[in-house]
């Protein structure tokens, strides 16, 4: 290739006893976009921080013949240095940021980049109404939605012309009007002349890309441009990235009368910050949920969609009771205000929309271990050895010693999963299960949650994937315009 682009040769990468890959080579031309696929785990995430330079700054080793841009050689770079000309869109948003809101993010861009502070401002409004985030500038970061700090990560990248983005799963937490709207902003980037590397499960929403790399379990790199569609197929199929999507006669009327979940006339609203100033702020309290009513009767697998950032996960937190609220919920028949944080977590089980939240032991075991015993689901002096079985079950045979905090996105949300669904609880409330999962371990984190509810569990799940949503879930309600409504 010429001396524009990036261009890999020889690169491998080790860490943790484990080679991720070795001996890769691609080129990417200015322009041009590369769909980088693979299962969960196998190393994907490793390799777009091999390129940004998080490793081996931060662990690991990395050996290459060279990586270029621009014919500029990257490997004695700093992550700071090279972050003019790679900007990264971590797959956990909230990893990008460095300060507590949006406007002050964007400030300390502009500041690295050497701008006049009294030209910061107009930059800043201009942007954030480009991108539709003007309402976001001034919230901190810790109260955003996932589908909101990825759309934060966007503007920030935005800050700097560099000639690679690299996007990692991009559009995970996001609706699909959303998505729509980035995609557009992606393309627009191409024809700009700057060189792309997107990490993505689902396919469907590149089928317009021309380049498709597949990262396997071996650590070998397999453009798939170059093979025929059938061929190009069966390696997919091989990898477990593209599996036949679940028929919807999956899906069973229940008969049950038992209500497990009740929410009546529940308002819920947040405060906002309104930003006068630099220095002067007014606070303002904004209504979120309005006169939302439902109920869930036992053993329905019910999914929550909607617009990202209208209340899905808020909701969610004000059945656990962190979340004020004004209205009445009741689980089981019993209003939640009269249960104490114990019994209500007795019966109310959670998997965050970011799942490392929710871990406390330094080993995966560990961690399966602490839930088996907790939840009472293995006899007593066999709580290792049920643990150990579930984790062999889901492909969790190398992690087994490893910390949690060092797998994959899509390793933390199947183990998250796997440990709140051991117990006896009532609800089960899962903030976007297939997050970072690829099409194979996306089928079995679904059919466990169906198995769990046709064994009595009632499960209320959100998701930007229609077509997942579509095949599994019983009943269908719908976030819009601060209601909620039933849609089947």
């Amino acid at each position: 290739m010429s001396d524009r682009g990036l261009s890999v040769s020889g690169l491998t990468f080790q860490i943790g006893g484990r080679t991720l890959f070795e001996e890769i080579d691609f080129d990417i031309a200015p322009g041009e976009m590369v769909l980088l696929c693979g299962r969960s785990g196998n190393g994907k995430s490793s390799l777009a921080n091999v390129l940004n330079g998080y490793f081996p700054e931060n662990g690991g080793n990395v050996k290459a013949g060279h990586i270029k841009l621009d014919g500029k050689e990257l490997q004695h770079l700093s992550v700071q240095e090279r972050s003019w000309s790679v900007r990264t869109i971590f797959q956990h948003a909230r990893l990008s940021f460095s300060m507590k809101t949006l406007r002050e993010e964007m400030v300390f861009c502009l500041e690295n980049a050497q701008v006049a502070p009294d030209e910061m401002n107009a930059q800043i409004e201009e942007k954030a109404r480009h991108f539709q985030l003007t309402y976001l500038l001034d919230r901190p970061f810790d109260e955003l939605s996932g589908g909101e700090l990825q759309r934060a990560a966007f503007v920030c990248a935005d800050l700097v012309d560099a000639p690679l983005y690299i996007l990692d799963e991009p559009f995970a937490n996001l609706d699909d009007e959303t998505s729509r709207i980035y995609m557009d902003y992606i393309k627009k980037l191409l024809q700009r002349g700057k060189a792309m590397v997107v990490i993505d499960h689902r396919l469907d929403r590149w089928e317009w890309a021309e380049r498709w790399l597949l990262l396997d379990k071996q650590g070998c790199l397999h453009d798939l441009s170059l093979v025929s569609p059938e061929k190009k197929k069966e390696l997919l199929q091989a990898e477990g990235v593209l599996v036949e999507p679940p028929s919807v006669e999956r899906r069973r009327n229940n008969e049950s009368q038992e209500t497990v979940l009740e929410l009546e006339g529940v308002h819920i609203a947040h405060t906002e910050v309104k930003k006068r100033s630099f220095f002067r702020k007014k606070r303002e309290t904004m209504p979120l949920l309005d006169d939302v009513s439902f109920s869930l009767k036992k053993g329905t697998l019910a999914a929550l969609i909607g617009p990202s950032g209208k209340g899905k996960t808020t909701l969610f937190k004000s059945i656990l009771k962190a979340m004020p609220y004004q209205g009445t919920i009741r689980i089981g028949g019993e209003d939640i205000r009269n249960l104490k944080p114990a019994d209500l977590y007795s019966k109310v089980g959670i998997v965050f929309q970011d799942p490392s939240l929710q871990f406390v032991q330094t080993k995966v075991l560990n961690e399966m271990v602490l839930s088996v015993r907790a939840w009472k689901s293995a006899e007593e002096g066999r709580e290792e050895a049920a643990a150990r079985e579930l984790l062999l079950e889901h492909q969790f045979e190398e992690q087994l010693t490893k910390s949690p905090w060092l797998l994959s996105q899509g390793q933390q949300r199947r183990l998250a999963v796997l440990c709140m669904t051991v117990g006896k609880q009532q609800l089960l409330l899962v903030d976007e299960p297939t997050y970072g999962q690829d099409a194979q371990n996306a089928k079995k984190i679904m059919d466990k949650l169906t198995e769990l509810c046709r064994a009595g569990i009632t499960c209320l799940f959100t998701s930007h994937d229609e077509g997942l949503v579509e095949a599994y879930a019983d009943e269908i309600y719908q976030l819009k315009d601060r209601k909620v409504r039933k849609q089947r």
